[in-house]
């Protein structure tokens, strides 16, 4: 009879366990006994496969499983990453994007971002296209500051697809582009020399003309050609950028050149003044100097320039000679002189 009892117990509680594993299936499936479970098979998947299922289920965890999916970012797992991001663009591209999952999805990646490796704030910058799809405004902030990161980021590549993303015009971070035009890595300076370059219609220049001039010499052909195109573009004709190739020369030879073409004057020359004043703050005082003869020669109405090279000019040389031409220019307009 205790033996029937006993049995009948045991069933009993069987049951009961029955029903509570079934009736707490969706907890263990997405709560947080689930997610261990599924962040364990994420961290020891030994296939693609696998750790694309597992990062699948913890990105659909929501909050659970935030812990975890976002764990490769921190650590600079690029296989992680590469699952989380599969994940995560197939968890959104169903969702609006005022759904509350697809701006908790989005939250989850962007809070956290700041204390990504360098490998997962580049993985980060593939998502951006759809986090910033989120209706927050501070999340669309994260995004900026997440392509800023990318910008100074650790490879070419992640800069290169950061100036990509900063163009876009709810990132609006152009302007951030242009101290790129100094990377060390040729494709870096292409990217930013075409962020820069064109100008749209209604717009201001990011970087002006006659910043751009000097990338006429960068050490890639490329560049050198995206910049002049760029010029061209911008209004300027073929004689006034090679005046401009001139101009930003390295070497004080090709200065010196460009006085040489300002005194032949020339169908595409209309005003050498502005590009005499340029020469006369050259480095080289040679092309200072010579940029005061051919200023007087050209019989310019002088502006304040080159008084103040002669007043003030670190060379003495140049300070006595600009005085002299000076004088003489003020004694031709005192006789009635005017520049024909």
């Amino acid at each position: 009879m205790a033996r029937e009892g006993g049995r009948a117990y045991v069933k009993w509680v069987g049951g009961l366990a029955a029903v509570v594993l079934v009736a707490g299936g969706g907890f263990l499936a997405t709560g947080g006994v689930g997610a261990r479970y599924a962040g364990y098979q994420f961290r020891t998947a030994s296939t693609d496969e696998e750790r694309a299922a597992a990062a699948a289920r913890l990105v659909a965890m929501g909050e659970a499983g935030a812990p975890y999916f976002t764990e490769p970012f921190r650590a600079g797992d690029p296989a992680g990453c590469a699952a989380v991001a599969a994940a995560v663009k197939d968890y959104l591209a169903p969702l609006p994007p005022d759904d509350p999952k697809y701006a908790a999805c989005c939250r989850f990646l962007l809070t956290g971002s700041p204390a990504f490796a360098d490998a997962g704030r580049g993985a980060l910058l593939d998502l951006i296209p759809a986090l910033v799809k989120t209706p927050d405004p501070s999340d669309v902030e994260r995004c900026r500051a997440a392509v800023r990161a990318g910008l100074a980021g650790a490879t070419p590549d992640d800069k290169v697809r950061a100036v990509r993303l900063a163009l876009r015009p709810e990132i609006g971070l152009t302007a951030d582009t242009a101290s790129l035009l100094n990377d060390a890595d040729a494709e870096v300076r292409r990217a930013a020399m075409l962020a820069v370059g064109p100008v749209p219609d209604g717009q201001t220049a990011v970087v002006k003309d006659e910043d751009l001039f000097r990338w006429l010499h960068d050490p890639d052909a490329e560049v050198r050609n995206l910049c002049e195109t760029a010029l061209l573009a911008r209004g300027l004709d073929h004689e006034h950028v090679a005046l401009a190739r001139l101009l930003s020369d390295p070497e004080p030879a090709g200065r010196l050149n460009l006085l040489v073409e300002l005194r032949a004057g020339g169908p595409g020359i209309k005003d050498p003044g502005p590009w005499l004043e340029r020469l006369g703050q050259d480095p080289d005082p040679a092309v200072r100097l010579g940029a005061a003869r051919v200023a007087f020669e050209s019989r310019l109405v002088f502006a304040g320039w080159l008084d103040r090279l002669a007043a003030d000019d670190p060379n003495p040389t140049v300070r006595r000679w600009a005085g002299y031409y000076s004088s003489r220019a003020a004694a031709v307009k005192q006789a009635g002189f005017r520049q024909e």
